[in-house]
This record gives structure tokens, sequence and C-alpha cells, in this order.
């Protein structure tokens, strides 16, 4: 008997699985059909048009001539037009046994914000793809038109995923992958975090990965999306990584009411909360509002790092005129926890230890604030000129205790005691940025061109009032020594740091409330159509970096300054299919200390400016009426003076750097986003990258691959919703990610005879799944992550820092929608 109930559980399982994997034997059953065109108000076939059901389980895009078509089971449902062009539209039919078929057709009215060029208005498709981007011209652009890579991943796919954090979105991105736990990308190959990368809020400069605040990755309760422009974004945006540059696009109130409320919980104890209201605030439709919200308290996989997290994000948005949009939101996150520096290796075995293994101390703590304004103008002078003005304004405020490891081991090579230093750090920065642009539309003869022209001035300061405690050492009965921590006893208490021996405040963070500089990047750019097939961009920006430092000579300052030119072309091959290629040029600069004051950090001479470009190439198409984008790109990046942090300090605590003259990154990426069909989803990538550092400041990098590069990694997510009546309403997901080994940032020591060697993170492959059930305005998510429970490293600097991946884990959610 016991028997026959495994044999038929077994067949049980089988016939899901067929199920699933035959989506059109299940859609021919009890399914109905409904045909229907989409045309203008002047009669002509609109092609693009999204056609949603209500729910979101059902879609389908408009061929050339309007002409749209949906297969779905018996039942009521409400029709949604959704377009960056056109208004709205709803409709709602019922099918049955008796009409199995209808004809369900649009007329749709242009809308007077289509060519809104500061993104101020909600995007109101529900799919991984994004029909439009301003990331990479400034303005709405179609991806598949704009001569760079671009990767999206929208909140749809952050929410299937149930991604809480900036770090756990960019494993649906081809070529990014985590340099470390902080929010520290790797992109094409270069670090893209702490003194190297900015995060963008909707096309502005924010203070997120940049100085202490790369040690939190950003929430994603309020974000519409994330977009990497891959390559250096210079030429918009001023001193930027070359590998990419990161956009959070932050969700904007949408014209019609919706609500949505979710609860979680999972693993370490997790507990979760989100909340996503809009609609208009007035029968005008003319006051718009949002509202999102969202908690999280959790122990996380890591011994005595628990963690409390809270966002509250509002924002208005008002169309006094059919001409102006005025958008403003105000945001506040507070994260309560302890600053996770990473697992210690012991003994040289990266396995030695449990992943959760800490230094951390019960009575460490890591208080963060981040407040933000940002405000956004569109105003329409006429139909073919139109001005555009944002400003962010950024604070990021610490109160930081923490015990870390000062990169030494008291008994080297052994290697399983380490040598600790104590940190007491309060400190507050502020970043704001304004910029201004106007957008003309004009023709020179049969070329058509868009000029954008604009002015962008950003400013960071550090609050002078900031202030830190350093120890390395503690008096016990009367006697120094010297901090330590066994790894093979570990000990963990609540600290006395009154008994610590405070060291003079470091000339590093002497310099670091000193930090006052700005940059003004002035800029134009010209989108032309020379045919119907060929687009051409051209663009140039120079930017102007400055700081305001008082060497003691008046107010001298050390200015940066550079051009930075930007081409590219896309040639149509097919209506659906792009050929493109670019060229963009790359600058950082550095902080004005590195050039005035070199031997604080290590160096006799000036360091040198970093600067770089990059070519590419490749195709972009859309498939699937439209609803798969897909992207196919090779490029060169070379980079020059690349400045990076060694594990070695100066006396007085500052981290010692060198500068790598030239280093060079190539490779390919594939990705697929969007639809295969209206109930299944897709997020797919493939990555290959070769780096080479080929002239290196120690003669031992020389020919080494790039810290954290991985030379393949690939990503994916598909997620499949069933149609049947008896299934109708539960969907299932699977995906992963295979990263390829890393070198570590620095060397490490052998324990047996003590010398310094390229360690390298292995290679890993995780496995992620998820159940998905829908019924009426519920839904209920389980995913579960790392399902096979693997021990991996996502990345990390050396053995004395190591980031680790998170064990099997899971998460269930109910959500309300209203």
């Amino acid at each position: 008997m016991a028997g026959g109930r495994v044999a038929h559980f077994r067949m049980a399982r089988i016939f899901l699985l067929l199920l699933f994997l035959f989506p059109g034997l299940l859609s021919a059953q009890s399914t109905s059909h409904i045909d229907g065109h989409i045309t203008s108000s002047k009669g002509e076939g609109l092609e693009g048009i999204s056609v949603v059901e209500q729910t979101g389980r059902f879609a389908a895009l408009t061929s050339a001539d309007g002409h749209f078509s949906l297969d779905l089971p018996f039942g009521e449902y409400t029709l949604i037009t959704r377009s960056l062009s056109h208004q709205e539209a709803r409709r709602t039919v019922v099918l049955s046994a008796s009409t199995p078929t209808l004809t369900v057709d649009f007329v749709l009215q242009p809308t007077t914000t289509s060519l809104q060029e500061v993104e101020v208005l909600g995007r109101k498709e529900t799919t991984y793809k994004s029909d439009y981007s301003f990331v990479g011209t400034k303005t709405a652009t179609r991806p598949i038109d704009v001569p760079q890579s671009i990767s999206t991943v929208t909140k749809e796919l952050i929410e299937d995923r149930q991604a809480l954090r900036l770090t756990e979105v960019v494993k649906n991105v081809a070529g990014v992958t985590q340099y470390s736990h902080y929010d520290d990308l790797t992109i094409r190959g270069f670090r893209n975090g702490y003194e190297s990368g900015f995060r963008l809020l909707n096309g502005l400069r924010s203070g997120f990965s940049y100085g202490n605040s790369f040690t939190q990755a950003p929430l994603t309760v309020n974000l519409e999306r994330v977009e990497v422009l891959k390559g250096p974004g210079a030429a918009l945006y001023g001193d930027i990584n070359p590998g990419g540059t990161v956009n959070m696009v932050t969700k904007k109130p949408l014209d019609v009411a919706h609500q949505a409320l979710t609860f979680s919980t999972g693993s370490f104890n997790t507990m979760r909360a989100t909340a996503d209201l809009t609609g208009p605030l007035n029968e005008q439709k003319n006051v718009l509002y949002r509202f999102n919200a969202g908690f999280e308290k959790s122990n996380t996989f890591r011994n005595v790092n628990d963690t409390r997290s809270v966002m509250v994000a509002p924002t208005v948005t008002f169309l006094p005129t059919d001409k102006t949009i005025i958008n403003a939101e105000l945001v506040y996150t507070h994260i309560d926890g302890y600053l996770d520096r990473g697992l210690p290796i012991q003994g040289g075995n990266l396995y030695a230890l449990p992943r959760s293994f800490t230094l951390s101390q019960p009575s460490d703590y890591f208080r963060t604030s981040t407040y933000y304004l940002n405000a956004s103008l569109n105003h329409k002078f006429t139909e073919w000129l139109s001005f555009n003005a944002s400003y962010l304004d950024f604070t990021y405020n610490e109160n930081l205790s923490e015990h870390r490891t000062l990169n030494t081991y008291a008994d080297a090579p052994a290697n399983t005691v380490m040598n600790l230093r104590y940190f007491d750090r309060r400190a507050e920065e502020y970043t704001k940025n304004l910029a201004s642009y106007f957008v003309l539309n004009v023709a020179t003869g049969p070329v058509q061109h868009k000029v954008v022209a604009g002015v962008d001035y950003i400013r960071f300061t550090t609050d002078p009032q900031s202030t830190m405690f350093e120890a390395r050492s503690k008096l016990v009965n009367g006697v120094t020594t010297p901090l330590t921590f066994d790894l093979k006893k570990p000990l963990y208490e609540i600290q006395d740091p009154t008994k610590y021996i405070r060291r003079p405040l470091p000339q590093f963070f002497v310099d670091y409330i000193n930090s006052v500089y700005h940059t003004t990047g002035l800029y134009v750019q010209d989108q032309l159509v020379v045919t119907p097939r060929l687009n051409v961009l051209l663009g140039a920006r120079y930017e102007l970096f400055a700081d305001e430092r008082d060497y003691g000579n008046g107010s001298e300052t050390i200015p940066q300054r550079r051009v930075l030119p930007r081409a590219g072309l896309t040639y149509a091959l097919r209506d659906n299919l792009n050929y493109f290629a670019s060229y963009s040029a790359g600058f950082r600069p550095l902080k004005p200390e590195f050039l005035r004051f070199p031997e604080r950090y290590g160096r006799s001479t000036p360091f040198d400016t970093e600067t770089s470009y990059q070519l590419e190439t490749g195709l972009k198409g859309e498939f699937f009426n439209k609803g798969l984008l897909a992207t196919a790109a090779v490029y060169q990046i070379v980079k020059y003076n690349q400045l990076v942090p060694t594990n070695a300090l100066m006396p007085d605590g500052t981290t010692i750097y060198r500068q790598n003259d030239l280093v060079r990154s190539r490779g390919a990426e594939l990705e697929l986003v969007g639809n295969l069909l209206p109930n299944l989803n897709l997020n797919a990538n493939y990555a290959f990258n070769s780096s080479e550092v080929l002239d290196a400041a120690l003669p031992v990098e020389e020919g080494q691959p790039l810290a954290n590069a991985p030379r393949h990694s690939a990503g994916l997510w598909t997620k499949y919703t069933f149609v049947t009546p008896t299934l109708r309403g539960l969907g299932v997901a699977v995906g992963g990610n295979t990263i390829g080994r890393r070198r570590t940032e620095n060397q490490v020591q052998n324990t047996t005879t003590g010398e310094l060697y390229w360690a390298y993170w292995p290679s890993y492959t995780v496995l992620d799944a998820a159940l998905f059930y829908t019924t009426g305005k519920f839904n209920f998510h389980f995913n579960v992550n790392n399902l096979l429970d693997k021990y991996y490293f996502v990345g990390g600097y050396d053995f004395f820092r190591t980031s680790p991946g998170a064990p099997r884990n899971f998460m269930a959610t109910v959500g309300y929608t209203f």
C-alpha cells in the first residue's frame, strides 16, 4: 500500500512537470479568445501598445496594424491599454461557453505627457521589460535605440524575487556581480563602489556607494526599476566608473488609484512589511500622490548582526497645466544593526569557520540614516522645445561602534589569531545636485535632431563636527595589551571602551572631515535621425572638478578638468533588430589629498587622475510581439591610473594605495528580458569577461585578472503562470546564478612558508525557486534561495575580509491589492 502511494505521488509529480513543460496543452482546455485593434483618433493602427489583463497574468502587444489577440480561460476580465504616448483605456468583458470569442477595439487619445524629458510620472507596465529609459540619453528613449548596452530590472522582477536590497538585484544583470557584501559591485571587470562609483537616483548623484555609505546597500522599497548603463557614462554624468553606471529610478505617482500591502516572514527570524499606495488627490487628476513604506527586522545569517530597517517615501506630482509637470519626493531610511566586516579566514582554509562567524561584539552597533529630497520639473514651451530641471539634496548620517580586523594576524603565519582595531565614529555627509537642460527637436533638411544641452552642478561636503575614536590596545590590570581575537576560541561579550587606549585622530579622518569639493559639467548631445534606419548619437561634456580645502596657503584649489566625448550609431537591420556601435570616454578625479599629500597614502609622488574609454558593438532586438528584449554585445574597456587600496596601513592607520598604470577588460554579453508568452516571463543573462592588469605597481600583479572579476557569469529567472481553470492563479519560478572564480584584491599569506600569493574565491552555482498564487485581490509568494545550501563567497578583499553568501533560506509573503 505504501509503495502504491509513493508510485502515485511520483506519477502526480511527473504529470505536473509535463503540464509545466507544455503550456500549450494547458491553454487549449476551456479557453476563449479575444481579437481586437487599437487605433489612433485618426484611424491609424498603433504598434507596440500593451494590452494587459488587470491582474497582470495575461498580456499582448499590438502588431504594426494595431492588431492584438489574447487566449484566456472563461471568466470576467478588465483589459487595460498602456503606452508611453497614448492615454490609458479600459474595457470589461465576459467570456463563457456561449461567448467564447469576442472582438474588442480601442481608440486611444495621445497623452499630453508623452514627451516628458524628466521622469515624473509613474510607469504603468507590469512586466520584466521596460519599454523606455532615460539613463542612456537623458530623454525617454527605447533601449533598443540607444547605442550602448542598458540592463534593466523592473519592480515586478524585484517583487517576484523578494529582493529588499540593491545587492540582491544585480544577479539579474549581465556582467554585474558583487565585489563584496557591501554596496560594492563589479561591472564589466571594474569595481563600482567606495571611491570608484556612485549610485544615481533618477539620474542624479546620490550619497549611496560613496565614502562611508557604501557599507549599506540601498533598500528597494520605493524603486520602480534599477538600470545599468554599461561602460563609461561620463559624457552624461561626469566622473563615473568605467564599468557602468547604476541608476535607481523611484516609483512615481499614477493617475489611477492603486494600493498594495505585503506581509512577510522568513529565515533568520525575519519579518517584513511594505505598503505602496498611489492615485489622484482630486477630481481633476492634476495632483497625484504615491506613498511607499517598508519595515524589516532580521537576525541575518551572520552571528551578532541583527538589523532593523525602515523606509518612508511620500511623493507628489503636480500638473498645473498641460505643459508643466512637477514632482517632489522626500525619502527617509533608518537602519539599526551592526557593520559586518565579513568572514575572517582561519589558517588559510576558506571553509574552516562557519559562514555565520563574525568579529562583531554584542556591544557593537551601526546606526545609519539617509534623507533625501528629490524634485523635478518638465515644462514644454512648444512642440519642439522643452526645459527640464532636477534637484537632489542627500544626507547620510552614521553612528558606529565596531570591532574590526587590523588586517594582520598576531600569530602569522599560522593565522589563527587576528589583531583588532576598535572604531567609534560619528559622521555625516552631504551631496547636493542641480541639473538643468533644454531639449530641442529640429530638422536640418532630411535630418531630424533631438538636441540636449545643459549644465550639472554637484557638491560634496562633510560635517566638520564629525569625529572618531580609534584604539588597538587596552589596559588589563594596568598593562597595555593589544586587541586580538582568537578564531579558534572566539569570545563574545559586552566590551568596555573606557579601558581602551585612544589613538590620536588619524590624518585620513582629518582629510575626510575637511572634504569640500564640487564639480560642474557642461554638456551637449545630439540624437540624429539620418535616414529611417540610421540614427547617430554625438555628445561631449566638459567637466570642471575642484576642491575648497585650505592647505595653509589661502583658498588654493586643485582643479581636475577633462573633455569627455561620446559617439554612437544604430542601424535597423530589420524593423525589430538594430545593430549598434559606440565610443565613450571615462574620467574619475581623485580626492585632492591624493595629489597634495601623496605621502600620507604611501606614495612619494602625486597620484594620477583616472581616465578610461570603451568601444562597444552589438545587436539589440525585440521579439515575441516586442515582449522580449534581447541584447548581444562585445566590448573593450581600457583604464589608466587605476587606484587600488591595499591591506597595508600607514602608522596612523591610513590605508596605503597603489596605482596600476594600465588595465584592460574585454568581453561579450547576452541578455534576454521580457515575455516569451503572456504568462511566461524570462530574465536570462550570460557574460564573458577577460580582464588583465597590463602595467602594474606590483610586478607580481602584471598579467593578473582584475580583482573580483569572474571570467564567466550567468543568471536565470523564469516564471510561468498556469492558465487552465483548475490551476488558474498558480505560478512557479526557477532560477539561479553561476559565477566563475575571482582573484583577491590583495595577496594572502601561505600558512606554511609565510610567502604571499594571489588567492581566488571559488566558482559557485546557486539555485533558487518560488511558488506564486493569486486569487482575487490576494497573492501569495514563497521563495527559496540557495536551494542546495551551497557554501560560497560573493567576493571579498583578502583573507581578513571575505564575503560569504547566505545559506539556504526562505521567505513567505501574503499581499493584498485594492
